[in-house]
């Protein structure tokens, strides 16, 4: 290929780059946060959280966790055990989060990594939805660790350059009983 012409092909790239980037400019960040949130399924934190304790360890994010777990985790990755479900567990941890990727590209790359890194049953379920005002994606799996088959539920926030995962899990015969604290762990992600 030409010189000249290789020039062309890179400045029409460079065109329409930017012509995408600007499509979304005539918005406001407001407007753009609220077509990010159209059409989603709404999880707000329960007004009664009695009970709950509140989860600060990792600057920028907090979520409630029943009041009778046992903490087993670092203060950088906050992590509670429940003493009346034997393997239900709540953490949190947090990662860089590339500008590079979308958000949806970056949970399409997290569902990757997980299929890489744990032996997961079926397909991993993914939902955006609108967490407390703010898009996430709630990923929702059943893998097995050790030999224990998992009920695994993932949330994913992104905030500024960080991006924050909120895990879930109990063995697979203890997911119902787990499910309603779990879902309230959730709604209190913020």
């Amino acid at each position: 290929m030409n010189k000249k012409l290789t020039k062309w092909i890179v400045l029409a790239l460079i065109m329409v780059v930017t012509l995408v980037t600007l499509a979304g400019c005539g918005k406001t960040a407001e407007d753009k946060k609220t077509d990010a949130l159209e059409g989603l399924a709404v999880y707000t934190q329960d007004e009664d959280m009695t009970d709950y304790t509140k989860c600060t360890e990792m600057e920028g994010v907090e979520f409630y966790y029943p009041a009778g777990y046992v903490s087993v985790g670092k203060t950088t990755q906050p992590m509670y055990m429940d003493p009346e479900i034997l393997g239900a567990s709540v953490n949190l941890v947090s990662s860089e989060f590339s500008s590079a990727f979308t958000f949806e590209g970056y949970i399409d790359a997290s569902i990757l990594g997980v299929k890489n890194q744990m032996s997961v049953e079926g397909d991993i379920q993914k939902e955006y939805i609108n967490l407390n005002g703010q898009k996430a994606a709630k990923l929702t799996y059943t893998a097995t660790n050790e030999g224990q088959k998992m009920t695994l539920t993932q949330v994913v926030i992104v905030k500024g350059d960080k991006a924050y995962i909120l895990t879930l899990g109990s063995l697979v015969q203890d997911a119902e009983k787990f499910a309603p604290k779990a879902e309230k762990m959730v709604k209190s992600f913020k």
